[in-house]
């Protein structure tokens, strides 16, 4: 099941990976008008459920998207 989310103009794609002791990691990658090319955010922590790792990728992304919203342009981090 592939999700994607759209926000402030920008798309989510959470990965979520298993691992070998059967919990889930997650990162997610973020395109559009406030992200850099392709850019990957990681979840930085493990999940039980492979639903939650994905809305913590989700939710971390949609925290960078609203922090880079808000800082000007020339002052953004490269």
């Amino acid at each position: 099941m592939e999700t994607q989310v759209s926000y402030g103009g920008c798309t989510i794609r959470p990965i979520v990976t298993a691992t070998d002791d059967g919990r889930f990691i997650a990162s997610a990658v973020v395109t559009g008008p406030h992200a850099r090319d392709g850019q990957t955010l990681g979840a930085q922590a493990d999940f039980g459920r492979r639903e939650e790792a994905a809305d913590r990728a989700i939710e971390l992304a949609i925290v960078d998207i609203d922090r880079r919203r808000s800082v000007p342009d020339g002052q953004r981090d490269r």
